[in-house]
């Protein structure tokens, strides 16, 4: 919630310090307040009555300095009845001109002294504690110090306390403030959280909801984070829904619902797998209704509803609702994505569903070499390894690896050549994986260049063994020609027999 706890309170008190006015400053200056038949009746100095008296015109104008001046020049007697009568007009004064610290210090010296001697009506007195609690929780909000913070909160409980038990139907306001001031109490140190007050609060705030026809948002934001305090998350369920059924428009409320069904699935995943199934569609159905109210629909947030789909194995509207919110651009549009959806067609056995969405990635990024590596990679499981080299080739050739090993690839075109036979590109392949050093603890790296090199070696040997018969009949010593009987009548017989 972006209010604070503690400004809430300081808001809370000064609102109420506000909307008391100034109607009690008339029932200050009477000569003789009222008393209840069975107390016994104090009277003012002739001194005090004739300064209360000269009160009434400086009131009408609004002088409240020539008020406070007025009294400062009257002698009181300490512990007196006069003294308590000059200090409850003075912080009555002091609350009127926003002068609370005056007021704060004035009036607990009246309550100390009504305490011991019963001077006020029960009714005034009350009126005073109440204004006591407020000021005491706004200063503990005003302050930074813990210490002074904790002081002023103890304080204001304690008068918070008096406060009802004398008033039997406060109204919500007041109900609203002790109970924002009950909690903060409680959570001040956040190491040392205050169980006990925050069941008080608790019982409050249930009060409050119970007795309000309306309560305000600022009752439900406080009872949120008190039943997170509290780690209870089914009621902090049932309280979001209760008003976002109120008032749908609370964009931050809607997220904090979502959240809280993930937190339930999560927890009952393993306890109750029924139970987490339940809690995961309900935050499915918590996005898709705060979606058609216009809220949590950006890219990311379209995307965990079609993860969400998928993990509640509803196969086919989460790949459907992650394919047409690529193509529309609800959700991003890049390789990650399209490599999910292909997974996921992978995973349920529709290879060449997935062999077309990343074919079709492929064209809106031609660069991007990952995605050619999965389409070999689901050649394979097709057995169609002659696709697979070329998708393998054009991983190698394309690069631009984010999530995969370079290693991973050469190998995928070295076993890929290996099986068409091609173990010349095989070798190569695997020269090139050699280079990264994830080759150096895998095992079928290894064995796989064994099996090449005996091939290679292998065929080189077939092939000298071809080679040998005619590089011997290339090298052997020519014979002495024979004379042909066509050269038995040359020119060289002829001349021979002429001369014979």
């Amino acid at each position: 919630m972006a209010t604070s706890h503690s400004s809430l309170i300081l808001a809370s008190a000064r609102s109420l310090i506000a909307a008391s006015g100034l109607f009690f400053l008339a029932a200050s200056v009477q000569a003789q307040p009222a008393k209840a038949a069975d107390k016994k009746t104090h009277s003012y100095s002739e001194k005090l009555s004739e300064a209360f008296t000269k009160m009434g015109p400086l009131q009408a104008a609004g002088d409240f300095a020539g008020m406070l001046k007025l009294l400062d020049s009257v002698p009181v007697v300490p512990g007196s009845y006069d003294e308590a009568s000059v200090l409850n007009t003075k912080g009555r004064l002091f609350a009127a001109t926003s002068k609370y610290a005056d007021a704060l210090k004035v009036w607990e010296r009246v309550v100390e002294l009504d305490d011991q001697h019963d001077y006020f009506a029960d009714k005034e007195m009350t009126e005073v504690i109440f204004f006591l609690a407020q000021l005491n929780a706004q200063e503990a909000s005003s302050s930074k110090d813990p210490k002074v913070q904790a002081q002023y909160f103890k304080k204001s409980v304690g008068y918070f306390r008096r406060y009802f038990e004398a008033t039997p139907k406060p109204s919500a306001d007041v109900i609203s403030t002790y109970a924002s001031i009950l909690y903060y109490s409680a959570v001040a140190d956040p190491a040392n959280v205050d169980q006990a007050l925050l069941k008080e609060t608790r019982t409050i705030i249930d009060r409050a909801l119970t007795s309000a026809i309306k309560p305000k948002e600022s009752f439900y934001q406080l009872y949120l984070a008190l039943l997170q305090q509290q780690n209870d998350l089914v009621a902090s369920a049932e309280i979001l829904e209760l008003v976002l059924k109120q008032n749908p428009s609370k964009k931050d409320y809607w997220a904090m619902l979502f959240a809280i069904y993930l937190q339930l699935n999560d927890k009952a995943r393993e306890k109750d797998p029924a139970q987490a199934r339940d809690y995961l569609v309900r935050a499915i159905v918590t996005l898709e209704r705060a979606q058609a109210l216009g809220f949590l629909n950006t890219p990311k947030d379209n995307m965990n509803l079609v993860s969400f789909y998928l993990i509640a194995n509803q196969f086919t509207k989460g790949t459907e609702l992650l394919y047409n919110g690529m193509k529309k651009g609800t959700i991003e549009s890049e390789p990650h994505n399209w490599r999910i959806l292909g997974r996921y067609y992978q995973e349920a056995n529709l290879y060449q569903q997935a062999v077309n969405v990343l074919k079709e990635a492929a064209t809106l990024f031609p660069t991007n070499g990952e995605l050619e590596v999965q389409i070999a990679q689901i050649y394979l499981q097709m057995e169609k390894t002659r696709e697979a080299f070329t998708h393998a080739k054009l991983a190698v050739s394309k690069g631009n690896f984010k999530d995969t090993k370079p290693y991973g690839v050469h190998y995928l075109k070295a076993y890929t050549a290996y099986e068409l036979g091609d173990l010349e590109e095989s070798m190569k392949a695997l020269e090139e994986a050699q280079k990264f050093k994830e080759h150096e603890k895998d095992q079928q790296f290894a064995r796989l260049k064994e099996v090449v090199s005996e091939a290679l070696n292998e065929k080189n040997e077939k092939g000298k063994a071809k080679e040998a018969p005619k590089k011997a009949e290339a090298t052997k010593a020519p014979e002495t020609p024979s004379v042909s009987p066509a050269t038995k009548g040359g020119p060289a017989t002829k001349a021979a027999t002429k001369s014979k």
